[in-house]
């Protein structure tokens, strides 16, 4: 038995989740899930910037905890926490309402997504560029691609190209 620190899961539990995400990022998805007159809980708050946003919908966005809240609302639609993205899903599962997360694509290779999204309505949008996101007013470039994981929005494909 290997003995002493373990570095991969102290750089994972010392990793930032505070980043926000730009507007080009959830008008792609909105280009594919209709959001007018729809109450669209964004449980992620960060830096609250998703507030300065307009979009067609009522956004609800709220600096409080994820897995303690209960709000009335239609769709999730955020970019979550990827430290505790498996968490993050089966809750959103849970809550049996349609949810788009925008989740690293490697997200795809876990074991748990094939036993969390079968059966379900699953849609994966790959947008055509890499995001940045926001950290502390920074932009920030991620080393990996995201891309939409969409569930219970009916979309035509289970596969898209944006």
């Amino acid at each position: 038995m290997r003995k002493g620190k373990n570095d991969y899961q102290t750089k994972m539990n010392e990793r930032d989740n505070n980043y926000s995400t730009y507007k080009s990022a959830f008008d792609m998805i909105f280009k594919y899930i209709n959001v007018k007159n729809k109450n669209v809980y964004f449980p992620f708050y960060n830096e609250g910037i998703i507030n300065s946003y307009k979009f067609d919908c009522n956004i609800i966005h709220n600096d409080l905890d994820f897995f303690e809240t209960n709000i009335d609302f239609d769709y999730i639609i955020d970019n979550p926490p990827y430290t505790i993205k498996k968490e993050v899903i089966e809750k959103c599962i849970q809550l049996n309402k349609p949810f788009a997360l925008l989740l690293p694509i490697d997200t795809l290779e876990r074991k748990y997504i094939c036993n969390l999204f079968k059966d379900k309505d699953f849609t994966i949008i790959i947008p055509n560029e890499r995001y940045n996101f926001i950290n502390n007013n920074v932009k920030t470039t991620m080393p990996f691609k995201c891309c939409w994981f969409c569930i219970g929005f009916g979309l035509d494909k289970q596969i898209i190209f944006d």
